[in-house]
């Protein structure tokens, strides 16, 4: 394999892995772990199927073609009206997420209230914003390679405290199944980086399926290691009652100091690294809608307009941690299934999608839809 297949599998796999796998156990824990792996082999799946929708899209109009001139060029300016909007309500839920999860580690930390912790941390963030964006990708990169190698850490750590009775227990219910979808596709939401994938790698069909393929796959490998590792740490009903990463991780340590200090390290690093992806890209998109100019005075308003509506939601929500996640999956249902789903129906009834089609034909882009339509009606429930 290419060093540039490689490099287009970490993009793929690393906008995948973040703050979404923190959710996972408190969502999965009263369905069991063979239940809870199952739904997330669907929805890996679904993912995986939504991608290659977008590369067909994307080979058809033009190679590293974005989200918003996708949408423009097929449905025209209501449907991307649609998904400016979509992306909106996807960043700002994740960033509640962030927000909410940082409060909670914060809080523990320090003993001071969550919503202090969630607005020192959004203001420090801001502030780094307005200073400048160069050193901050620079900066995430390295952060990123420290979550991963945390990561392991944690995993290894928490080997020595599963009970295997843990993992055989749990009661799935059809309620309990539905609510864990939002956060499981959320969990999978590398959708975003296609397009420059395809504009990386260029229009060799068989090496994006297969980028596709694996760079989905390293994630969901790590979740069902997380899920392992974690549901073996505790009980269903105690996991039942989580509802924020702090609460989660002092419940996974059994009580360790050293063991819940690495699990936290893991977790702040999967929360920053998460909040600064998300957070730059809402930067530009709002600087890029609204025409703002990149001057200090323009800076400082956006990055008022990217951080305080989260803030406001965090400290009035400050154990919103799953709620913020599972609507961010409601968003990015409409985003990576139900326009895509849209936008190849329609080229294929055109004569269009020559290039390269999404396996399954109608069928499947029709379950896909259905799927969506799951995902957003379990936010209801």
């Amino acid at each position: 394999m290419s060093s540039k297949n490689i490099g287009a599998i970490s993009i793929v796999a690393g906008t995948a892995i973040g703050a979404g796998m923190l959710g996972l156990p408190m969502v999965i824990g009263s369905l069991g772990f063979v239940t809870g792996c199952l739904a997330m082999l669907v929805m890996w799946a679904l993912a995986i199927f939504s991608g290659l929708m977008l590369i067909e899209i994307n080979l058809e109009l033009g190679s590293g073609v974005n989200f918003n001139h996708m949408t423009r060029e097929i449905l025209g300016r209501p449907g991307q009206i649609i998904a400016t909007g979509s992306v909106f309500f996807l960043a700002y839920c994740l960033l509640v997420a962030y927000m909410t999860g940082m409060g909670g580690i914060i809080s523990n930390a320090l003993t001071i209230d969550a919503r202090i912790g969630s607005a020192a941390f959004a203001i420090i963030s801001a502030i780094i914003f307005f200073i400048g964006t160069n050193a901050l990708v620079s900066a995430n990169k390295i952060l990123f390679i420290i979550m991963l190698s945390a990561m392991v850490a944690s995993f290894t750590c928490l080997g020595g405290h599963i009970s295997l009775q843990n993992l055989n227990m749990g009661t799935p219910t059809p309620k309990g199944l539905l609510l864990a979808l939002p956060v499981l596709f959320t969990s999978f939401g590398f959708h975003a980086s296609i397009p420059s994938v395809v504009s990386f790698v260029g229009e060799n069909k068989k090496s994006l399926v297969t980028i596709l393929v694996i760079g989905s796959s390293i994630p969901g490998l790590c979740y069902v290691t997380w899920l392992m590792l974690s549901l073996g740490s505790a009980t269903p009903a105690q996991l039942a009652g989580m509802a924020n990463v702090d609460a989660l991780i002092s419940l996974i340590s059994n009580g360790s100091t050293w063991l819940g200090r690495i699990v936290s390290v893991f977790a702040v690093l999967a929360l920053i690294t998460s909040f600064f992806g998300v957070s730059l890209g809402l930067f530009d998109l709002v600087a890029e809608t609204f025409k703002r100019s990149n001057d200090n005075v323009s800076r400082a308003g956006t990055s008022a307009l990217v951080f305080l509506p989260p803030l406001a939601a965090s400290v009035l929500a400050p154990h919103g941690f799953i709620a913020a996640l599972s609507h961010a999956g409601a968003a990015l249902a409409v985003i990576a299934i139900f326009l895509p789903c849209i936008m190849v129906l329609k080229m294929r009834s055109e004569g269009k999608s020559q290039q390269f089609r999404a396996i399954g034909g109608s069928p499947a882009v029709i379950t896909s839809f259905v799927f969506g339509l799951v995902i957003i009606a379990a936010n209801y429930l």
